[in-house]
């Protein structure tokens, strides 16, 4: 039997391979019915929206239901909800198509409440002690590979059956997940709810008054953002202006994954170089850049290469902005209520973290649809460029003096290492030549 650390990896990377089909796919569809940019927009960005406020219900629902039930229902609907999106395309009314977009993009953020919720909660319920933040880890991890699968599902069946074979592949494999969250071996979670126990709610809303809590915030909403914008235009610009097919334009999409990944390999050395507050400033600086890149702007030059570079920076400021900003989110809040433990500094953190993402998320889709149908695409990403490296140094001039502190840390550091290594090499010396 599959061990439930394990079902969750699996379940969280088929959840991300159905959040990535709606980005490429989604317009093409607008295309044939002639929907415009900023009403894509709407679709894409209404998804995280519901996510972000049905998130609050889930621990209610769970105390009601069995956590298990309850992720066995969520697999299953967003399985149903995946294939229904292939059928979109058969519906002949614009109006009934709209609603059919909408509808299916509420439940399926539902859904996805459900499922991104519970997973990390019984993650964090059933890993052993020490092993789980590495267990969070692998879960961020997962989702990042689904949505890269997600991607190559795309571009490999949209040309072998069109618009429906992506949603129709995916919608199967997630009756996978399903069967996967029905194994998940319940006696431990039960033991869990059980024990749970009526806990005093805890107002996060209080720290939003705080400066240095909303800056961080705000620093999170427009990462996502940039992120995000290009989501209802990019297909179209990369069609039109540089004649390849969807395929090809949906692998775009998957770019800013491969430097995310990669970059978590390396963050904890990234953040011992440069320190929290400079490592979330630089982060913000390359995706702010980032958006020069995907429509070229002179004197940069017109080319696929230039785009594929802008895609890489994206993704290159993406976990180097939102993990130190989580640590900074902590420690600011830890520093502004002395009275709080590490590990509530941590809840609250987290909280108000994933709120500022799912904000970004649906933001992202409808800013940038609207720009981009009022002022065009390459004036778009312009104006979230401009806006980006604008907030980057904002928030270097505003976090000036945690950044000289970290340097100064970072600078005691070494010299006590290279003290303690010359002192090594002396007393290496001096026993050479008493022998």
């Amino acid at each position: 039997m599959i061990e439930s650390t394990t079902i969750f990896l699996i379940i969280n990377m088929l959840n991300g391979a159905s959040y990535s089909l709606i980005s490429p796919l989604l317009p093409t569809l607008g295309e044939k019915d002639n929907i415009s940019e900023s009403a894509l927009g709407w679709i894409i960005g209404i998804f995280p929206l519901t996510e972000s406020i049905f998130s609050t219900m889930v621990p209610i629902l769970s105390k009601k239901f069995s956590r298990v039930n309850l992720l066995c229902f969520g697999t299953f609907v967003t399985a149903i909800i995946t294939i229904l999106y292939g059928f979109l395309i058969f519906i002949p009314n614009i109006n009934l198509l709209l609603i059919a977009c909408f509808a299916l993009r509420i439940f399926h953020g539902l859904c996805a409440a459900i499922i991104t919720t519970l997973v990390y909660s019984l993650t964090i319920s059933l890993a052993e002690k020490d092993k789980t933040q590495s267990s969070l880890g692998k879960l961020e991890i997962a989702f990042s590979v689904g949505n890269s699968l997600g991607t190559l599902i795309t571009s490999v069946f949209y040309k072998i059956g069109g618009y429906p074979l992506p949603f129709f592949v995916t919608g199967i494999l997630l009756f996978f997940s399903f069967h996967l969250s029905s194994q998940v071996n319940d006696k431990n979670i039960k033991k869990e709810e059980n024990g749970e126990k009526n806990d005093d709610n805890i107002n996060y809303l209080k720290y939003l008054f705080y400066p240095q809590i909303y800056s961080i915030l705000f620093g999170f909403v427009l990462s996502m953002v940039s992120l995000t914008f290009y989501f209802p235009s990019l297909t179209y610009h990369l069609t039109n202006n540089y004649m390849i097919s969807v395929s090809t334009a949906s692998l775009f999409f998957l770019l800013p994954k491969i430097p995310n990944i990669i970059s978590l390999q390396f963050l904890d050395k990234i953040s011992a170089k440069f320190g929290i507050y400079l490592t979330f400033t630089i982060a913000l600086t390359l995706t702010g850049m980032s958006s020069l890149f995907i429509y070229p702007i002179p004197p940069l030059p017109r080319s696929l290469i230039v785009v594929i570079i802008g895609f890489l920076l994206m993704g290159s400021g993406d976990a180097p902005a939102f993990i130190p900003g989580l640590v900074m989110l902590a420690k600011n809040i830890k520093g502004i209520d002395n009275s709080i433990d590490e590990m509530s500094a941590n809840d609250i953190s987290s909280v108000l973290a994933n709120i500022a993402v799912e904000l970004g998320d649906f933001i992202g889709p409808i800013f940038g649809g609207y720009l981009t149908d009022n002022f065009g695409f390459k004036l778009c990403c312009l104006i979230i460029s401009v806006i980006g490296l604008a907030y980057s140094a904002i928030i270097f001039l505003f976090f000036y003096g945690y950044i000289k502190i970290d340097l100064n840390k970072i600078d005691d550091k070494k010299e006590k290492s290279e003290k303690y290594e010359s002192n090594k090499e002396d007393e290496k010396i001096k026993h050479s030549k008493i022998n």
